[in-house]
């Protein structure tokens, strides 16, 4: 969907879910530079700003959130492209702003910025949540499959959402700095300095929150595997006690088995009853002897 807005500086050309043929369209219509069709309509382009001194253009690629809630990140790239005259924009329906009187193609930039930083702070909410859950998971010494596959998917969560929102930080920086660049014609009055000083700071935010939770599910992360480990620990410790008195009745039966006489109580009606006894009292001495000096 194509949709032409005028702005009090410019012509706002605002595409929405667009296909190609209306990328194509659009850019041959206002003449504008042929690369910029390869730069909307690549899903992998990463987030940079980049003014073309002979073309006389810039371009801005933020990186958004396209996924849900409760799904694995996702992120598309939304394509700013503007000139002095004209500022063209590419996106998902999700990422639409109600056009405000009187502004101009900043303001529109501006309030397109915040609107993406949104979804990655409802996806911080959420990405809390679970961690909270996880932190307060009063089965900690019972860890399944299940609690270790959310973790790892939350590591993988924050990994992506860590490495967008730098990625949309040094954009948003680059586009700062370039109003200082005598070479770039762009320029910010008082209120679009504070403007875009603001959606700077909504940015760094998210990226320090997601960096707090990242540290955090590490931290458990670790935490259930000092668990695990101290639970197959004490697994093998049973075990190993187990093969050990066990081991112990084949051992005296096999004394009293090889029909040796001179044996104790070998020719008694009770030597059956004396190789129980003799076998119990092993048991206990080894198991006095484990408890006592290896902290059965």
């Amino acid at each position: 969907m194509r949709k032409i807005h005028n702005l009090v500086d410019s012509t706002w050309v605002e595409l929405v879910d667009a296909d190609t043929s209306e990328v194509v369209e659009s850019i041959d219509d206002y003449k504008l530079p042929n690369i910029l069709k390869g730069y909307m309509l690549d899903a992998h382009e990463h987030s940079r700003f980049e003014y073309d001194n002979v073309k006389k253009y810039s371009v801005l690629i933020i990186r958004s959130l396209e996924s849900g809630q409760d799904e694995s990140v996702k992120t598309s790239p939304v394509v700013v492209a503007f000139t002095d005259k004209l500022i063209i924009t590419k996106s998902s329906s999700r990422y639409r702003i109600k056009q405000e009187s009187r502004c101009n193609k900043f303001d529109v930039i501006f309030n397109i910025l915040q609107k993406i930083n949104k979804p990655y702070m409802n996806k911080l909410d959420k990405i809390n949540e679970s961690v909270e859950r996880l932190q307060n998971n009063p089965h900690k010494n019972h860890i399944n499959n299940r609690s270790l596959n959310n973790i790892a998917i939350l590591k993988s969560d924050l990994v992506y959402l860590k490495t967008a929102t730098a990625a949309n930080i040094m954009s948003i920086s680059q586009l700062q700095k370039s109003s200082d660049n005598f070479d770039i014609p762009v320029s910010f009055n008082q209120r679009q300095d504070q403007h875009i000083d603001d959606v700077a700071v909504e940015y760094n935010e998210s990226k320090y929150m997601f960096d707090v939770l990242d540290e955090v599910v590490s931290q458990i992360e670790d935490t259930y595997s000092n668990i695990i480990n101290n639970n197959l620990n004490e697994i093998m410790k049973v075990l190993t006690v187990w093969s050990l008195i066990l081991a112990i009745p084949p051992i005296i039966s096999g004394f009293y088995g090889m029909n040796v006489v001179t044996l104790p109580f070998a020719n008694s009606v009770w030597s059956w009853f004396f190789t129980l006894v003799i076998t119990v009292i092993i048991i206990y001495v080894m198991l006095y002897y484990l408890k006592k000096h290896h902290d059965l």
